[in-house]
């Protein structure tokens, strides 16, 4: 009765503080009722014989359904008789037990709890009852997954990071057979930073985004894709049996990397260039294949034809020089080690001078006539490639008014191969301003880009060509009939002119090259485009331009690259 009394009286204190007169039992109870965490009170052989209304709920099922039944059969666990029967012998060791349990919920969902257990004995030592404290830490997990999850992936791409990329690999490596090897591809996005800076970061991180989601389609179970810097990927392949396999999956890679982006009204297209270095042929450490495959991108990514590279020593031997030079672009500026050279390009009809090529050369005091080919992707290495873009736009306008001065009016066409990064960054102003602070005009200049570059028809370059034509300048698409090349985009371009490339001429040149050249040239005359044949050096080949329509040539048979001194003076002659 007196129990009665303080119950009732606690009960009449509910939304009030309790009175504190009431006695340790009623206390306790209260504090259950009340307290977050669930509590069950089961007997010694753990049937249920209290429960509050947080261990209702967190079984999902009320007191009247819990009471009697044994603790394993309250809900659908995910544990097994065996796991419980453990947990029941570690108790009788060491009176108490604390660790997870899972149940499905009723939504089908795994809930994640945390359960302590403690033995309670009467004055005799015998077990009289068993107190369980549980709760509910699903979304404690989950905030732990997700911090794991963004502690070892990127956060905007969500894929693996350096640091996991790592350990992945020193796990996978050691449990490959004797004969089983690793392809390594270090994969960087070759046209990413002009979009970044042309439409801002909310668009270039989309496109990152739609480009990481290709990569992850291209890689298959036990494989791995992780971003390692801003534009910089890396995908490890297993089961590689053939080089030519790698390289076959490599080229629908780099394909499905060059398909155009989407966002918002732009189609944005990217591209990459990918090398490539073999686990265990090239190394066992994942930093040396990291340097190896890194120093086989470089040199994909200096070619004009394939951006694959497989690595090998010359590669390595290579990327030394290339460091070296590239401490030294630098000094070639300040200490005008640089020159132009022009290389003259006449009309077949009247044999006059339109223009000269201006080729940009580096006398190294050491290495002697270095080519663009070499010291353009040190320059890239080294940051300079917008300085040597104006220094050239510069030097060739100001040779331009001395030409002028002697009464020689062709134009000057600025080969930009190895260049076009500094237009699609949208630096075209800069370059414009160096002509006109020269006194010369925009018109009075041709530009000429390969054509593997402008094919691709990124907006930004294209709105770059656009504004230069607008100036005046006259565009020639380079390197025509190597590399990528589509028709149908031919007649959209911003051009005035193509340059067929020299490799077309060749003296293995069969039925089907002079068809491609009759084709191109056929092509050109339809859309009104200037058309010009490089590398002419014979009279056979003179013959064959001529009967096809080719309107311009330039070549050893017209002359070699001049000094400046010597294009004033040049008169073109060629053979009828």
């Amino acid at each position: 009765m007196e129990q009665q009394h303080w119950l009732q009286k606690v009960e009449a204190n509910i939304g009030g503080v309790p009175d504190i007169s009431c006695d340790s039992q009623l206390l306790t109870r209260r504090i259950m009722q009340y307290t977050r965490e669930g509590i069950v009170i089961m007997d010694a052989r753990g049937r249920v014989v209290e429960v509050n209304p947080a261990f209702c709920q967190h079984c999902e099922l009320d007191a009247s359904t819990l009471l009697g039944r044994h603790l394993t059969h309250v809900s659908k666990g995910l544990h097994n008789g065996r796991y419980y029967r453990r947990i029941w012998k570690r108790l009788q060791y060491q009176e108490q037990w604390e660790g997870e349990v899972e149940q499905i919920n009723r939504h089908g969902e795994v809930a994640t709890h945390w359960l302590m257990l403690r033995l309670i004995r009467d004055e005799a030592g015998i077990i009289s009852h068993i107190i369980g404290i549980v709760d509910n830490i699903s979304r404690l997990r989950q905030s732990e997954e997700r911090l794991s999850f963004l502690a070892h992936h990127d956060s905007l791409t969500g894929t693996a990071n350096r640091e996991f990329l790592i350990s992945w690999f020193n796990r996978i490596s050691m449990a490959l057979a004797t004969d089983e090897q690793l392809a390594l591809l270090f994969i960087d996005l070759d046209r990413f930073k002009p979009i970044n800076d042309g439409f801002g970061h909310g668009v270039g991180d989309r496109v990152l985004k739609a480009l990481a989601g290709r990569l992850q389609k291209m890689t298959g179970d036990n494989e791995i894709v992780a971003r390692i810097g801003g534009d910089e990927f890396v995908l490890v392949w297993r089961d590689i049996d053939e080089e030519s396999q790698l390289f076959e999956r490599a080229g629908r890679l780099v394909e499905a990397l060059e398909a155009p982006v989407r966002v918002d009204h732009h189609e944005l297209s990217v591209g990459a260039s990918v090398g490539i270095s073999l686990y265990p042929l090239h190394g066992l450490e994942i930093e040396t294949l990291l340097r190896y495959a890194d120093t086989a991108m470089y040199e994909a990514k200096s070619r004009s034809r394939s951006h694959i590279s497989l690595f090998d020593s010359h590669s390595f031997s290579r990327l030394k020089q290339r460091t070296r030079l590239a401490q030294e672009v630098r000094e070639a500026l300040e200490q005008q080690q640089l020159y132009l050279e022009y290389q003259p390009r006449i009309t077949l009809q009247h044999q006059t001078l339109p223009a000269v090529e201006a080729l940009l050369r580096w006398h190294h005091p050491v290495l002697g006539v270095v080519m663009p080919n070499v010291f353009l992707p040190a320059a890239r290495d080294a940051g300079l490639l917008g300085r040597l873009a104006e220094w050239v736009c510069t030097e060739a306008a100001a040779q331009l008014v001395e030409w002028r001065q002697q009464g020689w009016s062709g134009r000057i066409s600025l080969n930009m191969s190895g260049l076009e990064p500094e237009l699609e960054q949208l630096r075209i102003l800069r370059l414009l301003d160096r002509l006109r602070e020269q006194g010369v005009s925009p018109a009075d200049f041709e530009l000429e880009l390969r054509s593997d570059f402008i094919m691709r028809r990124s907006e930004s370059l294209m709105r770059v060509l656009t504004a230069f034509r607008d100036a005046g300048t006259t565009i020639y698409l380079d390197n025509v009939g190597h590399g990528r090349f589509r028709f149908d985009t031919l007649k959209s371009l911003p051009i005035d002119g193509i340059k067929l490339d020299r490799g077309l001429l060749s003296d293995s040149m069969d039925e089907f090259d002079r068809a491609v050249i009759q084709s191109l040239l056929a092509l050109a005359r339809t859309l009104g485009l200037t058309t010009v044949a490089c590398g002419v050096e014979t009279q056979a080949q003179l013959a064959l331009l001529r009967q096809y329509g080719c309107q311009q040539v330039q070549g050893a048979l017209v002359a070699s690259p001049l000094p400046p001194a010597q294009v004033p003076s040049f008169i073109p002659a060629l053979a009828e």
